[in-house]
């Protein structure tokens, strides 16, 4: 079993206080509002009640775990094991068996996410029937999907949990990173975040004159607004 922390608020709290409203959450995980909602609060479908995915929270705000978490789990339904997007109920059912059986706060996200990752896909398979991921060279083993594995290496770790999410890859300087700017996407190494490139943009400043001004290159800046247009929509 793998032995971890489960964090204290004393260590964590920067990274466990109420930061983002659910709209926030939503852009950045790339899910719906109410999927945030639904994922948090549980909801009702044709009479039945479905609970959360996470632990219970009257937080009225999302923190920086829960984000991360949140976006993991989108992450794990659009992976689409065996041709096919992974049903809601099962990603539950897998997070909480990791919480349970590896004794993990926060299993998506923390830093033995791809160790555990292998053990979710294949509670995802032998759950639910969901063609599985499993490595030709060790029969043994499941591997996770790329897109899992690509969210993986874009993340960052400070006693085991994250601390830091290079949501464009860690090539591209843009973080979010919990203590910074309230969480918000930034230029790692410049503290200007990703809104107010965008800010001057929308004003009618030309891509060139925001590059010199910020001391970064164009290509930054494009890619700054490029991302920034996508958590907006």
């Amino acid at each position: 079993m793998i032995q971890v922390t489960n964090g204290h608020e004393a260590l964590n709290g920067w990274r466990t206080e109420s930061m983002y409203s659910y709209s926030e959450a939503a852009h950045l995980a790339n899910v719906s509002t109410s999927t945030v909602k639904n994922w948090l609060f549980g909801y009702t479908v044709k009479g039945r009640d479905v609970p959360p995915l996470f632990p219970s929270s009257d937080a009225a705000m999302v923190s920086f775990l829960q984000m991360i978490e949140i976006m993991v789990a989108g992450r794990f339904r659009k992976s689409a094991l065996g041709g096919k997007s992974v049903p809601f109920r099962a990603v539950r059912d897998a997070y909480v068996n990791a919480r349970e059986s590896w004794g993990i706060e926060y299993p998506f996200a923390h830093m033995r996410l791809e160790a555990l990752g292998g053990h979710i896909v294949h509670f995802l398979r032998e759950g639910s029937s969901i063609a599985s991921y499993q490595s030709l060279d060790a029969p043994e083993q499941w591997t996770l999907p790329g897109l899992l594995r690509e969210t993986i290496d874009q993340i960052e770790y400070d006693d085991e949990l994250a601390s830091r999410w290079f949501p464009i890859g860690k090539a591209v300087p843009i973080v979010v990173d919990p203590k910074l700017s309230t969480g918000l996407p930034v230029i790692k190494g410049r503290g200007v975040t990703v809104q107010a490139i965008r800010n001057r943009f929308k004003a009618g400043l030309r891509i060139d004159f925001i590059a010199k001004d910020f001391e970064m290159e164009p290509d930054l800046v494009e890619t700054a607004l490029q991302y920034g247009e996508r958590i907006a929509a």
